[in-house]
Formats: C-alpha cells, structure tokens, sequence
C-alpha cells in the first residue's frame, strides 16, 4: 500500500507544481523582457535556464514535498517521477515562424531539461538534511557485550 501512496504523492506533487508554476510565470517571465541573447553556446544555456526559471522553482518545491511527505528508506527515488513527468508532460510551448537553428534547440533542450535536474537535486539534498537531523538526535547506546 505504501507504493501506491508513495506514487499518488509524486503525482499530486507534480499536479501542484504547476499550479505553482502558472503562478510564479508571469512575475519571473518578466526576468526575459528586454533581454537580448548573443549566439553562443553560453547564451543559450543560460537563456533556457532564464525561461524555465518559474518550472523549476515549481520541480525544487516538489523534490522537497515528495521527500518529505514518502515514506521508505530512499524518499529522493520517488523524485525521479516528478523529475520525469517534467520531462514528459510539462507544458512547454515553443514554436516556430522559421525552421529552429541548433542554437534554439539548445536552448530549448536546457529549458525542457534543467526543471528535472534541479528537482532531483533538491531532493537528494532534503534527504540528506533530513538524514543528518535524524541521525543528530540519536544518542550511541553503549553495548552489552561481555
């Protein structure tokens, strides 16, 4: 049963993260405005990041939520659904007037990419916090060994 609870988690978490995404969207969209990328390989990782700012906020925020809210030895593991339904089903729109140079598809690439790797870096890092804590508390009990 814990499975299937662990997976409904990483569901609604993915669910709530774009809801989250949609509303940090226009505020962090604003970060664009104006801005002029040059044409290099830097330009465009950083334009995808830049665009992709709002989802991965939203993926940081559900890494955390599903490693605090799974139950199991490995909570970071049941991040890696969220991680893939953003590759997969995240709405992502780009399109096209003129046929995308390899210069839009690395950005695009990093823009569609980068929300799953942060989500799974977020919750890898909550793990291991909330490890250290856990394991902070406990007091070594001497052994009986005799």
């Amino acid at each position: 049963m814990s499975k299937v609870q662990n997976i409904l988690i990483s569901f609604g978490a993915f669910w709530l993260s774009l809801w989250v995404a949609r509303a940090l969207g226009w505020p962090l969209g604003k970060l664009n405005d104006g801005v002029v990328y040059g044409d290099g390989v830097l330009a465009a990782l950083a334009m995808g990041v830049v665009s992709s700012m709002s989802r991965t906020l939203a993926a940081a925020l559900a890494g955390v939520v599903v490693t605090v809210g799974v139950s199991g030895r490995k909570p970071a593991l049941w991040a890696l659904i969220v991680a893939a339904l953003y590759v997969v089903d995240a709405p992502v729109h780009h399109h096209w007037g003129y046929p995308a140079t390899s210069w839009d598809r690395l950005w695009q690439s990093v823009d569609l990419i980068f929300p799953a790797v942060i989500c799974i870096a977020t919750a890898v890092v909550t793990a291991r916090v909330r490890g250290h804590r856990s394991d902070s508390g406990r007091v070594a009990q001497p052994s009986t060994v005799g």
